[in-house]
């Protein structure tokens, strides 16, 4: 009997060990596993550096204006760079960018604004049209982000702070971009040749 009292205490001994062990085995990996996710998500979602935040209300326009200091973070080659938090209306046309970069102090000028909705990617090219852009536009969720350039450019690879998608972007304040060597060259061609033509004849 005094054995079999001794294995049995002996046996839930080392049984409360075997399940005391795989407690905190499991408990430790869910801590582990927990910490992957979170620094995975820090290293993923980047932060909006902002600065000067300004309240505007004119034109029938209203929101907040922050000037952004890692907008290359997110549009890169971008001089300048602005945060709108909820505007009023919020699709922001030209002239509400107009009233806010104003707000912001910024001497911009919006002009000619061409928006495109739900993007397939966030990358935008428009030198197939010869234009060149000096400002972009993306909104995400409740975000706006504005990026403005000192040289014009004609691609651009956008990025959001926050993974969520761009709803819709816009480009503005274009130019015609140079054309290119090779298409010069095809549009010299035809006026070379007949020039040489001209030349024959008259030698004739």
């Amino acid at each position: 009997m005094f054995y079999t009292a001794a294995y049995i205490v002996s046996y839930h001994k080392n049984n409360s060990k075997n399940l005391w062990g795989a407690f905190m085995n499991n408990y430790i990996k869910t801590i582990l596993v927990a910490a992957l996710t979170t620094f995975s998500l820090t290293i993923n979602a980047a932060t909006l550096s902002l600065t000067g935040t300004t309240s505007y209300n004119a034109n029938g326009f209203k929101g907040e204006i922050s000037q952004v200091l890692n907008i290359n973070d997110f549009l890169p080659g971008a001089s300048e760079g602005f945060h709108v938090e909820k505007p009023n209306p919020t699709a922001m046309s030209a002239a509400h960018v107009q009233t806010a970069l104003a707000a912001a102090g910024s001497s911009f000028i919006v002009t000619d604004f061409f928006k495109t909705n739900d993007p397939a990617t966030n990358t935008v090219n428009t030198s197939s049209l010869g234009l060149a852009f000096s400002g972009f536009l993306m909104k995400y969720g409740t975000t706006t982000l504005i990026g403005l350039f000192d040289t014009p450019i004609s691609s651009l690879d956008f990025l959001t702070h926050n993974g969520k998608d761009v709803s819709h972007f816009a480009y503005f304040t274009t130019s015609v971009s140079e054309v290119p060597l090779p298409a010069a060259l095809w549009l010299f061609a035809p006026a070379l040749m007949g020039l040489m033509a001209f030349r024959r004849r008259i030698n004739k």
